[in-house]
């Protein structure tokens, strides 16, 4: 039989993690003193501990190697966190590399002015989505939403008469508004489930237009940079907003000429 410390010696393992190994049932000593507590390892446990050592080194979850100790199994163990290691290792650099892409698009300068606006009659359409998909939203549905509500406007004869806009409410998570002006006010009478219509009055906008580098994109993400120099900009002027609606406007017809305008109501006249 070996001591704690001869066991230690041999396997590599410390007398702490022994003991840590012994309190979580993975390398159980033969046997215990039941007076002094002194732990004892037997000569066919070295195996077991310097596997143990050997998988704990290379980051293998305890757990895994309690199951190996019990079991064997060493190398499917290993091969199997390998696979996680580079896993996680991918999914971190993903993380890295979207994180550069947003640092590089919050640097990118962003015109932020105030403009007179006149009174804008609008209609919009709900679109209901989690955040966590807000990307396949953008990319997919709210195009969809666009064309849609576009051509019931022209076969109405209601316009649109300008650039649509998408909103977003305060304390309205989960719903995204898609709204084009019209050149006349609608009735109710027209809307339907998921429709609205209203008006926006004659106002003073802040406005921040964000435009990306050249051979720069925009990275994937629920807040927009554009969002971030106009909030930059109504806590540089001390502005306090109350019933906050952003509104998002995408102009430009191409990949390659485009910007994103977002602005905020600072002033109803």
């Amino acid at each position: 039989m070996l001591g704690i410390g001869e066991f230690a010696g041999l396997t590599g393992l410390s007398v702490k993690a022994l003991r840590h190994y012994d309190e979580k049932v993975v390398l159980v000593p033969a046997e215990v003193d039941a007076l002094s507590g002194y732990r004892r390892y037997g000569e066919g446990q070295v195996r077991a501990g310097v596997v143990a050592r050997a998988l704990r080194d290379a980051g293998v979850p305890l757990p895994a190697v309690a199951a190996v100790v019990a079991a064997g199994g060493a190398s499917d163990a290993l091969t199997e966190h390998r696979r996680r290691v580079l896993e996680d290792r991918a999914s971190e650099d993903r993380a890295l590399a979207a994180a550069e892409e947003a640092l590089r698009a919050l640097a990118v300068p962003v015109a932020v002015d105030e403009r007179e606006m006149a009174r804008q009659p609008f209609v919009g359409q709900v679109i209901s989505v989690s955040v966590d998909d807000a990307e396949s939203l953008s990319d997919v549905d709210a195009n969809a939403v666009f064309g849609g509500l576009f051509e019931q406007l022209q076969a109405s004869g209601l316009g649109p008469s300008g650039q649509f806009w998408t909103t977003l409410r305060a304390g309205e998570r989960g719903t995204v508004e898609v709204v084009w002006p019209t050149p006349t006010e609608v009735d109710d009478e027209w809307c339907g489930p998921q429709t609205f219509a209203g008006v926006l009055p004659a106002r003073t906008e802040l406005v921040a237009t964000w435009r990306p580098a050249e051979g720069e994109t925009l990275p994937d993400g629920p807040t927009h940079p554009a969002v971030v120099a106009l909030f930059d900009a109504i806590a540089g002027r001390q502005i306090e907003l109350r019933g906050m609606e952003v509104r998002q406007t995408v102009l430009g017809q191409s990949e390659e000429d485009y910007a994103v305008e977002v602005s905020v109501s600072v002033e109803t006249r």
